[in-house]
């Protein structure tokens, strides 16, 4: 019966549907029911880790730590930090002054935040989880749609611990005091995209497929399970 219920919830995720209704949710409620799961889907592999897009959800560009991914109108920009996740730095996360909607999140010994702003006729929306980030800007009714899709991709990123620390025994991270400060969420000037051109030169030019992790293959099915 266990293993049935777990199929079930499995086609449920691969299929694109959502767990409940998400319309009649809160922010807190959708990002709860996601979060709460551990979810061992993947259909995309950077370098270092791998993740899951759900259905709708399609990958347009990818360098190394970056993606963006897109449904309809809606651009998510996605920064994976392997150099603070092999070195397991912890972070501080505090309300921005402007919030709309703030959480510190905690999940299977996994923490971020996700921050919500006004800007202008749009929300911006900045999401971090398990050494990842997503930011985008969307229309207050698209919110809940966005949250949804930020939390299924940043609950799923997984690391390649092998491959990370063959890359830092290579030099390729610097050292622990050199970690990006992408995920400090402290008043800035400018938007994600600068700091990321920043610290990772990426110029977001490159259409090229992300080069895939020594030993994995991308899967379409695999299980989803719920701590217990």
């Amino acid at each position: 019966m266990k293993k049935c219920l777990l199929l079930l919830l499995t086609l449920v995720l691969l299929a694109g549907c959502t767990i409940t209704n998400m319309d009649s949710k809160t922010n807190k409620e959708i990002i709860d029911d996601i979060l709460s799961f551990d979810i061992s889907l993947y259909n995309k592999v950077g370098k270092g880790y791998k993740y899951y897009a759900p259905k709708g959800v399609v990958r347009t560009e990818a360098k190394d730590y970056n993606d963006v991914l897109k449904r309809n109108d809606i651009t998510y920009y996605l920064y994976v930090d392997v150099v603070s996740y092999y070195y397991k730095v912890d972070y501080d996360y505090k309300k921005s002054k402007n919030a709309y909607y703030f959480e510190k999140l905690n999940y299977n010994n996994k923490k971020g935040y996700v921050n919500i702003e006004t800007k202008n006729d749009k929300l911006y929306v900045q999401m971090v989880y398990n050494y990842a980030k997503i930011e985008t800007y969307v229309k207050k009714k698209d919110l809940k749609l966005a949250l949804e899709d930020i939390s299924y991709i940043l609950s799923s990123v997984n690391f390649n611990d092998s491959l990370l620390k063959k890359m830092q025994e290579q030099g390729a991270f610097g050292s622990k005091e050199e970690v990006y400060k992408l995920f400090d969420n402290k008043e800035k000037n400018g938007n994600f995209l600068e700091y990321v051109k920043e610290y990772d030169k990426y110029d977001g030019d490159d259409q090229t497929p992300v080069a895939q992790e020594e030993e994995i293959k991308v899967k379409d099915t695999t299980s989803t399970t719920k701590d217990k």
